[in-house]
């Protein structure tokens, strides 16, 4: 198309288009590195969100239980979320005789140095019947 001015051809050079091209192509690098990176972060939450969902749930297990749990280290494999997960406990002795601390480390079985979530509790024996006030709680005051 010509100018109507000077008779000149108006449009742009191919070196103008290759450099527009090489500006869009490096701002889509840096966009995608940064949906990549926001995939693998939330990858990664969700995977010790998980992780530590099991291992409160290995402690609540074991504060069900009649009896307190076995001195030592063990350690199993269970599914959740369509994922093999590895769990390991230490439970060793608290100060008190009747307590024990629990502590659970949990991994992705393919990963199982990888540890992703470790929870510590405490767990008792269940107090006898009657000796665990029923009812309501006394309220407690404001601190002032």
């Amino acid at each position: 198309m010509r100018d109507g001015t000077s008779g000149a051809v108006a449009g742009f050079t191919l070196l103008e288009v290759l450099v527009a091209l090489v500006i869009v192509a490096l701002g889509l690098m840096a966009a995608f590195g940064q949906v990549n990176q926001s995939l693998t972060a939330a990858s990664r939450l969700r995977e010790k969100t998980f992780a530590h969902w099991i291992a409160v749930d290995q402690i609540t297990r074991l504060r069900l239980l009649e009896q307190l749990p076995a001195l030592g280290k063990s350690s199993d494999e269970i599914e959740m979320a369509r994922t093999r997960w590895v769990y390991r406990t230490v439970v060793t002795k608290a100060d008190a005789d009747a307590l024990r601390v629990v502590e659970v480390s949990v991994a992705l079985s393919d990963r199982p140095d990888n540890v992703l979530a470790s929870v510590t509790g405490i767990v008792g024996t269940p107090a006898p019947p009657g000796t665990v006030p029923s009812g309501d709680w006394p309220a407690l005051e404001p601190a002032s």
